[in-house]
């Protein structure tokens, strides 16, 4: 979870002059060998590129990062998975976040390949499940291109102008978290603050968060910048107080102290940009359905199989 600064700093890139460069290699003694004579033309091709960047990236979510029994588990697939992340998770290091998602598209095509050997995957009611799921990928990615069509730099600044400028920030708060294993150790963990331990502490110590380096302690965050189950808690807490049970999410244990409370500074437009395009993007889904149910013919049926009365023309 990184602050507004943190996610709008761009990235610097250093020039190293040339001069330096060849100083470093030790070719800056004397004329170069290959010095051209005529500078009247390029003596090397400068038209044909020697990298296809544009391939390159068309080429990058091919890139295989694991096999399971000569299934291969790619590039793309673990981008995927990292997008379909909460925020909060989705912000850590990506080298955390690879090995997890790997990791987890692994097992799931280990458990893909059992299926397969159980017949399970011929069971018509996986097989209907599937053709849903296959539906509804296609019809929310149509869904997602045909309402973003209809999404302007223009509107979306009506609309911050509207609804945000000149209004309170969200209500924020700085908590810290340890992130554990087992819900056993949890609630040891928990104990041990109870009888007087640093919180700070027992997350350097136990903590397999990112944030233990700095005891847990995070940013300020808008309860959407948190996991569900944690920005409940964390929003309940009166500051200075540690939830008293552990708090299952996202697959594990966390242990969460609200430090301090604050209504945030009115974000910037570049900061909430996104989540206005989010919320243009539900106010044209309805326009969308209707239209393309329009454009198709509907027939329906009763239980009974007979087609129902207000259905017929």
């Amino acid at each position: 979870m990184k602050s507004s600064s943190a996610k709008l700093l761009s990235l610097a890139r250093l020039a190293v002059p040339l001069s330096l460069v060849l100083a470093a290699s030790g070719h800056a003694q004397g004329p170069s060998p290959v010095a051209p004579m005529d500078l009247t033309k390029p003596q090397y091709d400068t038209e044909t590129p020697q990298y296809d960047v544009a391939r390159a990236m068309k080429q990058a979510p091919n890139t295989v990062v694991a096999e399971v029994d000569g299934k291969a588990i790619t590039l793309g697939q673990v981008g995927d998975s990292i997008r379909g992340l909460p925020l909060a998770i989705s912000q850590r290091p990506f080298e955390v976040l690879f090995l997890q998602a790997r990791q987890e598209l692994i097992q799931r095509q280990a458990l893909v390949i059992r299926a397969h050997q159980t017949g399970i995957d011929e069971d018509p009611a996986v097989q209907r499940q599937v053709q849903t799921a296959i539906n509804k990928v296609i019809s929310d990615a149509y869904l997602l291109k045909a309402v973003n069509a209809l999404i302007t730099e223009t509107k979306l600044l009506a609309m911050y102008k509207d609804i945000v400028a000149g209004k309170p920030g969200p209500e924020e708060v700085r908590i810290r978290l340890i992130l554990i294993g087992t819900e056993k150790e949890a609630t040891d963990a928990i104990a041990e603050i109870g009888r007087g331990a640093d919180f700070a502490d027992v997350a350097r110590r136990v903590s397999k968060d990112p944030t233990s380096v700095q005891g847990g302690e995070l940013a300020f965050a808008s309860r959407e910048n948190l996991l569900p189950e944690i920005g409940a808690v964390a929003f309940s807490l009166p500051p200075g107080q540690m939830a008293a049970y552990p708090i299952r999410a996202a697959g594990a244990w966390y242990i969460v102290k609200t430090e301090e409370r604050r209504r945030g500074e009115t974000p910037p437009f570049p900061v909430v940009r996104q989540i206005l395009t989010h919320a243009l993007q539900r106010d044209g889904v309805v326009a969308a359905i209707d239209e393309a149910v329009q454009a198709v013919t509907v027939h329906e049926f009763a239980i009974s199989g007979k087609e129902t009365e207000a259905a017929k023309p």
